[in-house]
């Protein structure tokens, strides 16, 4: 799927925005430098937090210098990061900035999103048919369980990285958030695909078949 990145404007800076599965999104880090918070003590910061870590969801942007990763929340939790920071500890120059931030950063964003606009008539979802012989199904459901696999490795090396004090810590942290929702919204359609199999006594669909119940 496509997500389709906006930017606009919100006192003479730019901020990132975009609409995935009905939510409504907004990159962190342009907004830490508008403000001219330290972008590394926020990112570690939303990492930390249960709800913010949750919510958040990482996409790919396209800049001069190349594609960038960036971590992304809901608008709607905009205000509860914002409100999270302590004015009186921040740098002098930079405290105007944040209470209008915090004034009226989340109300740019909702009304950008909620403008009037003229309602369209909702179109049927489109559905595909394809032909695939069993080692094909087979290989996509394999893929999908090595891809879990993979994430539940990922999920295992938080703690000896925490530990170790690593650089990558964050980055395994937000990968393995991602990763998990995207298997656990993708097992419904691999359950379909081995719905005609459940009875083979072959040894791949049996062990691939325990895999997806665990």
């Amino acid at each position: 799927m496509t997500t389709q990145i906006q930017t606009i404007q919100f006192n003479h800076q730019s901020l990132v925005t975009f609409e995935q599965n009905g939510t409504h999104y907004t990159a962190m880090k342009p907004i830490c430098e508008n403000i001219g918070l330290c972008w590394d003590g926020q990112r570690q910061r939303i990492q930390r937090d249960e709800v913010l870590s949750e919510g958040a969801v990482i996409i790919t942007v396209p800049s001069n210098g190349g594609d960038q990763q960036m971590i992304c929340l809901p608008i709607e939790y905009i205000n509860g990061w914002l409100f999270g920071i302590d004015i009186k500890r921040c740098k002098p120059e930079i405290r105007e900035t944040l209470i209008m931030y915090k004034k009226e950063c989340y109300q740019a964003l909702y009304n950008y999103w909620n403008k009037p606009q003229q309602l369209a008539l909702p179109e049927p979802e489109k559905k595909f048919s394809f032909e695939f012989t069993e080692y094909e199904l087979e290989q996509l459901v394999w893929l999908w369980c090595g891809h879990k696999q993979m994430n539940t490795l990922l999920g295992d090396m938080i703690k000896p990285l925490e530990t170790i004090g690593s650089y990558f810590t964050g980055m395994v942290i937000s990968h393995h958030q991602e990763y998990q929702r995207q298997y656990k919204n993708t097992l419904p359609t691999i359950q379909k695909l081995i719905a005609p199999f459940k009875a083979s006594n072959q040894m791949n669909w049996e062990r691939a078949k325990n895999l997806i119940a665990q």
